[in-house]
């Protein structure tokens, strides 16, 4: 365990140096701090308050820790769920008492369901105000109920035992404290190993599970696979499966292997209608299987009417089928797809009627992004074409999510594509895209309008991201659109007529207003472009899609 030696004053009042073994009866937050960074935490997010005081005095002199400081904790919440998506390492965000532990409560929700090592650390009065009505006195303990898997209830001279944590999901520290004290060095923490969301690999168990998948293929005659989420490490083993498969599937953008052009031969593009089409190809779909995360096209959420008419068979890194029937099996994908050989392959011949289909409604939406480039999916698709390839793009939420599956250029190619998809819908979608951001890169966020008014409070870390190229594209389109074409109440659409200037204006950000694509890319390092759509080009655009349909 690291060492924290600091200057505290003495109860004679003098002040003296004195060493965590000396303290730690004292000084719970020493011992909190020391215990994380064994345990592989470097990144810090804090929103500031009295309680917690003590944890930001600590911290803010450390050179080798990366510490942000936010004004909203579900912003810092957000942020540090990002950084831990992109490091693969515990990320502590640290708020004081009372309901501010509440805010923290939605991204502990989404760590839990992408198994993402989020450490919520909040600041709580002495046990003796639980159940006083005191103020910032709340019971803290357990208020993240199954979402955070371990949870400790830790005061003053009790020991700080994270044995228990699996480093995969949400930890819980609750620190009682007792009135702070102020604080007058430099403290020095020191780096204990750095853990990372490792594979447990088990043979057997990859074994067992490669023989429920031979059994699921030999049962299937018309299979379809659908790709989600992948880890980039797996994306090639996962590729060489389906390759050897030869079934017909759907490569999600976060998959990694949409333009994989191995694949071109297999993939299909267009599943707006999944079941009429297949059906109009001669091709009915008997069995589904998932790799990856949560799918979010649709015909995903169609399959709950099926049960009985297709099996589903889901594999993932995370032990959720995303229905409410189909079996799971969780394992590593890397390592299950690198040894895994399928017992059989499909013959193309059965799916060339839908792979023609398929491109015969491609080429027709080629031509209408020509012919409506106003419309939203056109104005996507001429983004993808500006976008840098290298660049790493957020795309949050839904309605950005499934215009760029879609409508994104194919030849333009983007390998670094992200989102939340565990449990999210727009919450702090803007915090984790800037959680997610590299200074040594160009990063691109691709918001609706609905999801960039929720997190109004995202752009407070971006002064303390020194360097950062950052480009935040607000789909403006007036309000929750993807509940239009499902033709319900407008109320549920949330309807405004908010621009977004003012918005850059307060934050002192370059702004746009675009109406279309240009041509270049502006030079501005930082830049909030706000993308607005034609409605009424919207509409034509998705009645003559239909009309071939």
């Amino acid at each position: 365990m690291g060492r924290i030696t600091e200057k505290i004053e003495s109860d004679e009042g003098d002040l003296a140096f004195m060493t965590l073994a000396e303290t730690v009866a004292k000084r719970i937050d020493c011992s909190v701090l020391e215990e994380l960074i064994a345990y592989g935490v470097t990144d810090f997010c804090i929103a500031p308050g009295k309680r917690n005081s003590s944890f930001v005095s600590l911290l803010k002199h450390e050179s080798s820790l990366n510490v942000y400081y936010f004004n909203d904790e579900r912003c810092a919440a957000f942020f540090a769920l990002g950084r831990s998506r992109r490091s693969l390492r515990p990320t502590a965000v640290i708020v004081t008492s009372g309901t501010a532990v509440a805010h923290l409560l939605p991204a502990a929700m989404e760590a839990y369901y992408t198994h993402v090592p989020l450490v919520l650390l909040t600041a709580d009065r002495p046990r003796n105000y639980r159940g006083t009505n005191a103020p910032q006195s709340a019971e803290q303990p357990g208020i993240f109920g199954q979402y955070a898997p371990c949870q400790l209830d830790v005061a003053d001279g009790e020991p700080v035992d994270l044995s228990s944590w699996d480093r995969c999901r949400p930890l819980h520290l609750n620190v009682c404290l007792e009135e702070p004290k102020t604080l007058t060095n430099e403290s020095q923490l020191i780096k204990g190993p750095l853990y990372s969301m490792g594979d447990r690999v088990d043979e057997g168990q990859l074994k067992r599970i490669g023989e429920e998948l031979d059994l699921f293929l030999h049962r299937c005659r018309f299979p379809f696979v659908t790709v989600g989420t992948l880890r980039a490490d797996a994306r090639e083993a996962v590729a060489k499966f389906l390759l050897n498969l030869c079934a017909p599937v759907y490569l999600e953008a976060v998959s990694g292997l949409r333009e994989d052009r191995r694949l071109a031969t297999l993939s299909i593009s267009c599943v707006d209608k999944l079941w009429h089409y297949v059906q109009k190809a001669n091709y009915p779909i008997d069995g589904v299987l998932r790799i990856g995360g949560a799918p979010t096209p649709r015909y995903w959420r169609d399959l709950e009417e099926r049960e009985g008419k297709i099996q589903v068979f889901s594999i993932n890194e995370e032990p959720y089928s995303c229905l409410s029937w189909g079996p799971i099996a969780c394992a590593p994908l890397k390592p299950f797809f690198g040894q895994y050989q399928p017992g059989y392959s499909i013959a193309s011949e059965k799916f060339a009627a839908w792979k023609a289909f398929d491109r015969e409604l491609g080429r027709h939406l080629q031509g209408l992004y020509a012919e409506e480039p106003a419309a939203e999916p056109s104005l996507i698709h001429a983004l993808s074409n500006l976008i840098p390839q290298e660049a790493s793009l957020f795309l949050g939420n839904s309605l950005p999510i499934r215009y760029w599956n879609m409508a994104a250029s194919r030849s333009h190619l983007h390998n670094q594509i992200w989102a939340s998809r565990g449990l999210n819908g727009i919450d702090g979608q803007l915090s984790t895209f800037f959680g997610l951001s590299r200074t040594q890169e160009d990063n691109w966020a691709i918001l609706g309008d609905l999801t960039a008014l929720h997190d109004l409070g995202g752009w407070w870390i971006l002064p303390q991201l020194d360097k950062l190229r950052a480009k935040v594209v607000v789909v403006n389109n007036g309000g929750g659109r993807i509940f239009q074409r499902m033709q319900l109440d407008k109320e549920i659409q949330n309807e405004h007529s908010i621009g977004f200037q003012p918005l850059a204006a307060l934050w002192e950000i370059p702004y746009q207003r675009w109406t279309h694509v240009p041509d270049k890319i502006s030079e501005q390092a930082q830049l909030l472009i706000e993308l607005v759509p034609n409605e009424e080009a919207t509409k034509r655009f998705w009645d003559k899609f239909g009309a071939l349909g």
